[in-house]
C-alpha cells in the first residue's frame, strides 16, 4: 500500500518502518483495507491493548482508577489507526471500517484516542457511538488529545 494514496503526511515513515511492524507482532492484530474500483480508498487496525504498552499507560495516567478498571483492566481492543482518503470523507467508509474492525475483533469494550481539537473526528466517533472519557498528554511534541471508549456488543 503507497501511504500516499491517503493522503499528505497521512503517515510518517517511522509509522512504515518502525510502528507498524511492531504492531503487526500484537495480539489479536486486525488490519482492514477499503477499496473502490481497484484503488485504496481507506484503512483500520487495531489490537488487544495491555498495560506496559506504550499508549496503553498514557492513557491510564490520564483516567480515574473507575475508568482503568472499566476500559483498560478487562482485555480491550485498541483502535490505533483509521485513516480515509480526504476526497472519500464523509461517504460512509470510515464508518464501515470502524464497524468491521470492532465486529472482527474478541473483546467487549475497545478504546482510542484522537486530537482534541479535531472536530470532525469527534463528530464522527460520536455518530459511531463513541464516548469521551478525558484528556490525555502524551508528552513533548504531542498535541492535545482525548481518549474515547466504546462498548461492544457481547463477545461468544
Amino acid at each position: 500500500m503507497h501511504r500516499s494514496a491517503l493522503g499528505a503526511g497521512a503517515l510518517s515513515d517511522d509509522w512504515a518502518q518502525h510502528r507498524l511492524p511492531r504492531h503487526r507482532e500484537r495480539g489479536d492484530f486486525l488490519f482492514l483495507v477499503a477499496r473502490e474500483e481497484g484503488r485504496i480508498s481507506g484503512f483500520a487496525y487495531g489490537y488487544t491493548g495491555a498495560y506496559g504498552q506504550w499508549w496503553t499507560d498514557s492513557i491510564a495516567r490520564a483516567l480515574t482508577p473507575e475508568q482503568c478498571a472499566a476500559w483498560l483492566d478487562p482485555p480491550h481492543f485498541e483502535v490505533v489507526e483509521l485513516h480515509v482518503r480526504p476526497s472519500r470523507q464523509r461517504g460512509g467508509i470510515g464508518s464501515r471500517l470502524l464497524a468491521q474492525l470492532l465486529t472482527r475483533q474478541p473483546h467487549d469494550r475497545a478504546v482510542l484516542s484522537t486530537q482534541t481539537g479535531s472536530r470532525k473526528a469527534r463528530e464522527f466517533y460520536a455518530k459511531n457511538g463513541w464516548l469521551e472519557l478525558g484528556d490525555v498528554d502524551f508528552g513533548p511534541g504531542y498535541p492535545p488529545y482525548l481518549a474515547l471508549a466504546k462498548r461492544l456488543d457481547s463477545r461468544p
